[in-house]
């Protein structure tokens, strides 16, 4: 039984001490990020995850990762959210300390939906599989 189409907010970029991206952490974000959105869908939400629709194409052009584009991956999840029905937001942990996740979820209260922090709905059972 479907809980509606959901938007995931996951931290990915990561940065050293000096300000340097990390891409190893980044493609850890990115797995991370993939084992959440699955374990929602479990659980019946249908759940887009921009870290895991964006960051193969990031990783897969050189120019990207030369010129450590994120901005551009920002403007496409905007217009996703405008476009998209969404029925709220799953927040995952570490959301208050990511800039991304932090604008996702302002945007997405001004337009009034729902507002989930991943731990909680992981109280949630599964229901993938069942009858």
């Amino acid at each position: 039984m479907s809980k509606g189409l959901w938007y995931m907010a996951h931290p990915y970029t990561a940065k050293d001490a000096n300000g340097n991206f990390v891409p190893e952490a980044e493609e850890a974000n990115f797995n991370l990020a993939n084992h959440r959105a699955a374990e929602m869908m479990k659980r019946g939400y249908n759940v887009y995850s921009p870290i895991s629709h964006t960051h193969p194409i990031h990783r897969a052009c050189p120019e990207f990762l030369k010129n450590h584009e994120h901005e551009m991956w920002y403007g496409l999840d905007v217009e996703l959210m405008e476009r998209c029905n969404f029925d709220g937001i799953i927040l995952a942990p570490g959301w208050e300390q990511s800039k991304g996740c932090m604008g996702e979820m302002k945007w997405m209260d001004k337009q009034g939906k729902v507002i989930h922090k991943y731990e909680n709905l992981l109280k949630e059972p599964v229901v993938y599989g069942c009858p």
